[in-house]
């Protein structure tokens, strides 16, 4: 009786020392112990920040939301009321911005306190910090669309100005282009009269400077007469064609000045430039810095780099949670954690182990398969109605149910059964996916040779079986 009476004593000094060392743990964790300092914040819009979310002081974990006052008009703004622990308050000050940021694109929400200047003083406790509004992701992507939609049609305008002045242009040098064609033929006639010219011009130069006499020699020399009479005749028509030309190139010039081609490429260039210079306001707008000096480009690699660490914060909790005390039990139970690396020794261990195994639906090989194309195996009617008929009992709780197909062959070598029980288990998995519209991850596949698990029932067999697992206790 008496060390009856000592084991209660030490059962119940133990409990309490226990559930004191809990109590102190969770009010460590949370710092319900620790001195703290309030402080307020205002915005007009907090994105979804929920109740009790963490508040980190220069990234430090500092504190949380304690309270949220909900605006009672139009015109007002969310109030904020921010608990942190009383060894930051040195590092806030009265010139510190309260932001709302997100943990990656689908992470929790946190309020950021940026560290003040050392110049500004320290924020008194109670103090309404200013406040900088969350990012807009969905404003900046509905921004550069509208940006995109300028550019576009800005370019669209460019390019229909230039194809008229090109074209123009392609009129105008295609129209002399044939003038020039058209004159080359007197063109080279006035030069051949020109040199003739100068021949004779020569002849009398010489004879000049021969002592024959000019003047009385023309009178009187009919050769010398006739050859001046040409050369005067020559001369005459030079200055026809040369006059010809003169008014062929005065009516280019004239249709060029009608289609006021160098007005319209002075128009066109004062448009481009005028686009060019909106385009530039343009991305300066929209990668321009905000009301705290912030430019896009910084918003956008803030924004891409809490992507990636919430995305690397999601996978580190997701593998955290199989290890966590009030989780892994059930990860223990199933015996595995994904159905693609679900190895064959493991499954017969956790089934020779474990109670949800029993369950199993046998179909027999003859009546399930029928040769193929290429020697493979398919699915009989007869066997596809067996499935639905195994199925059928467990249709009502299927998303409460984990299925395996269990694929078994007794001919041929040991790793001739490893292959064809891995094709038949596919088989009837695919079946089942299309059939009752089962998700692929709730569907594993285990080939198993010839041999059954020691407790199935069954010491060989040569088909499938389906084992349905995690069924609600009742």
């Amino acid at each position: 009786m008496r060390i009856h009476a000592w084991a209660i004593g030490l059962f119940i000094v133990l409990g309490t020392g226990l559930f004191a060392a809990v109590l102190f743990l969770i009010g460590n964790r949370h710092d319900v112990f620790g001195k703290h300092a309030d402080f307020y914040s205002e915005f007009s819009d907090i994105g979804g920040l929920p109740n009790g979310a963490e508040v980190r002081v220069s990234g430090f974990e500092a504190g949380e939301v304690k309270g949220i006052q909900v605006p009672t008009g139009p015109n007002s703004r969310f109030r904020l009321k921010l608990q942190v622990r009383a060894s930051t308050r040195g590092m806030i000050r009265a010139d510190s911005v309260v932001s709302i940021k997100t943990e990656g694109i689908v992470g929790d929400k946190y309020i950021s306190i940026q560290e003040g200047t050392k110049d500004a003083a320290a924020a008194q406790d109670g103090a309404t910090l200013p406040s900088r509004e969350p990012f807009d992701m969905g404003a900046m992507l509905e921004r550069s669309s509208a940006l995109l939609n300028n550019v576009d049609h800005s370019v669209t305008d460019v390019r229909g100005r230039l194809d008229l002045a090109l074209d123009s242009v392609t009129k105008t040098v295609t129209h002399v282009d044939g003038l020039v064609s058209a004159v080359q033929p007197d063109i080279r006639k006035m030069a051949a009269n020109a040199s003739q010219v100068t021949g004779t011009l020569g002849a009398i130069v010489a004879d000049l400077q021969a002592g024959r006499g000019p003047a009385g020699l023309f009178l009187k020399d009919e050769a010398t007469r006739r050859e001046l009479e040409a050369t005067v005749s020559n001369i005459h028509q030079a200055s026809v064609n040369l006059s010809d030309a003169s008014m062929r190139g005065d009516r280019i010039l004239a249709d060029v000045e009608s289609r006021d081609l160098v007005s319209s490429v002075k128009v066109t260039l004062d448009n481009v430039e005028a686009l060019s210079k909106e385009l530039r306001e343009n991305v300066a707008g929209a990668l321009g810095p905000d009301d705290l000096g912030e430019d896009g480009a910084t918003n956008i690699r803030e924004t891409l780099s809490n992507l990636s660490r919430g995305t690397s914060n999601l996978a580190d909790d997701t593998e955290a949670l199989k290890h966590e005390f009030f989780f892994r039990g059930f990860f223990r139970k199933r015996g595995f954690y994904d159905l693609e690396q679900l190895a064959p020794a493991d499954y017969v261990k956790a089934c020779e182990q474990g109670q949800s195994c029993r369950s199993r639906a046998w179909l027999d090989a003859p009546n399930l398969f029928a040769a193929g194309n290429q020697g493979k195996e398919k699915l009989t009617e007869t066997g596809r109605g067996e499935i639905d008929h195994a199925v059928a009992p467990f249709l009502g709780s299927l998303p409460d149910h984990i299925l395996i197909v269990e694929g078994y062959c007794r001919a041929g070598t040991a790793d001739r059964q490893f292959v064809v029980a891995r094709e038949r288990a596919d088989l009837v998995r695919q079946y089942l996916e299309a059939h009752f519209h089962l998700l692929h991850r709730d569907v594993g596949v285990v080939p198993l040779g010839d041999r059954p698990p020691r407790n199935a029932g069954r010491s060989m067999w040569n088909g499938v079986g389906i084992v349905f697992f995690g069924e609600r206790e009742k």
